[in-house]
């Protein structure tokens, strides 16, 4: 009779213990993160009897009832919810974000739901901060650390000016007309036409011309550059040249030339077109000295990486080199058959120099019938700016968008995981920590290999399956309403036994 007692209050503790993990994961059916828990039972150790019908040891014996042999997490994916801002983050996949308490105390958690505090720091509600590495120039450096975001720090908080040195431009030019000429120098006459102290410096219908094209120098001030077009006798057989100057405003130029009928010119040669109008080469002279209205003084540009390169000086902004790419390149970085100067040209076009062997892009400066059109253009140069708007990308990386429209990558949240998740302890506050059981946590970059992506904007619910919660009360109610029912019934049969001594 005792053993029946025993039993069943065992019975009727470890369905008590059952259903309060049923209470838990439906209190955390709400819970950002939560995972859900299973309570599995086992039976307790069984007592041998003596039988004269079994004398082996052990082949005849009572149980003593059960207990809660362990209570596992569930750490299957749970859905995903609209979050409130970008650093609302949800992990698909596998891994855990980790976030460390100001005394360095390191715990695991799925819940995403994070926001930057007064001092910069990414906190989620319990005030852990999330880890990220750092990074500079757009490669990771050190290893993971509270994520800190200073806004009156200016070396996160703002980006410098940076230098234009290349500008690329796809036009097209619509006019073969050769409007603007001279005898002896026919594929410099837009050069020698140019003055410097007049506005403009060309004369009005002796060209086509691009957009402006925008240069930035040191201090970050904006300037415009321009192509200016006109026909020019023909080279080669089956081709077509043109003429070309790139200016800038003379009142803008700070180099020896200011104030002069030169200032503001920066470069001149010549565009070869094929039959179906497209460029196939180039020739280009910069000036070498004050004198730009002289032909001598100009000299085959400097090459950089196949392009052709200028000389601009900022009044105030100081001297840069800046490379033009309208769609072509020199394969071997060199001239082939570069003269001396612009002034050993013929007026047959001796001497031009090519860019032979020439590497096109896929889109290249044409001249096609009809008006003259920029169609793309784009600079490597931009003015100083300031954080405006912060972006989490799917592989972890904290980006910082600044008003002169450029990005910065300040951080890369990685993702964590463990040999064991089922070694984790709970800590709540929707947090875990490792322990020997979980094994060593390794971490690695968002989206690879065994590591889940981070999507922002996002929140992972708990992944509490109440249907099966609802099943697992009602079967573990019905473990607890028998096993009382064994409590009952024993002890009427031992009243009964009792009475029998009475």
């Amino acid at each position: 009779m005792m053993h029946c007692l025993y039993a069943g209050a065992t019975g009727i503790k470890t369905h008590g213990e059952g259903l309060s993990t049923v209470a838990n994961n439906l209190a955390n059916v709400n819970t950002i993160g939560y995972k859900q828990q299973s309570a599995l039972f086992q039976d307790l150790m069984s007592q041998n009897l003596a039988s004269p019908l079994a004398p082996t040891q052990g082949l005849s014996q009572l149980g003593m009832g059960s207990a809660v042999g362990d209570v596992r997490t569930v750490f299957t994916q749970g859905p995903f919810e609209p979050g409130s801002s970008m650093t609302d983050l949800a992990l698909s996949g596998k891994g855990f974000f980790q976030v460390v308490s100001d005394d360095g105390v390191e715990h695991y958690t799925r819940a995403g739901n994070f926001r930057f505090d007064e001092q910069g720091y990414l906190r989620d509600p319990a005030g852990y901060t999330l880890s990220g590495i750092k990074m500079t120039n757009g490669q990771k450096s050190g290893t993971p650390s509270p994520i800190r975001i200073d806004m009156y720090d200016d070396a996160i908080a703002t980006v410098p000016a940076k230098v234009t040195s290349q500008i690329t431009a796809v036009m097209n030019i619509g006019s073969s007309d050769d409007r603007s000429t001279t005898a002896s120098d026919p594929y410099f006459s837009l050069l020698k036409s140019w003055n410097g102290l007049s506005t403009p410096p060309l004369g009005e219908g002796n060209y086509s011309s691009s957009q402006g094209l925008t240069v930035y120098d040191a201090s970050g001030k904006a300037h415009t550059v321009q192509i200016y077009f006109d026909g020019a006798p023909t080279v080669t057989q089956g081709k077509t040249t043109y003429e070309y100057v790139l200016g800038m405003n003379p009142g803008e130029d700070g180099s020896a030339a200011a104030g002069t009928a030169g200032a503001g010119l920066l470069m001149a040669g010549t565009l070869t077109f094929n039959s179906k109008g497209e460029l196939v080469d180039m020739s280009a002279f910069t000036p070498d000295g004050a004198d730009k209205t002289n032909l001598a003084s100009w000299t085959p540009a400097t090459l950089a990486n196949g392009l052709p390169q200028f000389t601009a000086s900022f009044a105030g902004g100081g001297t840069q080199n800046v490379t033009l790419d309208l769609g072509v390149q020199c394969v071997n970085n060199s001239w082939t058959g570069a003269p001396v100067s612009a002034a050993a040209v013929g007026a047959a076009g001796e001497n031009l120099p090519t860019l032979v062997p020439v590497e096109r892009d896929v889109s290249v400066t044409t001249a096609r019938s009809g008006g003259s059109a920029l169609y793309s253009s784009r600079q490597d140069g931009y003015p100083s700016g300031r954080i405006v708007n912060l972006n989490i990308t799917q592989d972890g990386i904290v980006e910082a968008q600044y008003s002169n429209n450029t990005t910065a990558s300040l951080y890369s949240i990685p993702v964590f995981r463990f040999t064991s998740e089922d070694g984790l302890r709970n800590e709540g506050m929707n947090h875990y920590s490792a322990t020997p059981d979980s094994g060593v946590a390794e971490y690695g970059d968002a989206g690879t290999s065994n590591y889940g992506t981070i999507v922002a904007n996002q929140l992972e619910s708990s992944n509490v399956d109440m249907s099966r919660e609802m099943v697992t009360m009602i079967t573990v109610q019905r473990g607890f309403q028998m096993n009382s029912k064994v409590l009952t019934t024993a002890d009427t049969m031992l009243q009964k036994a009792l009475e029998l001594k009475r």
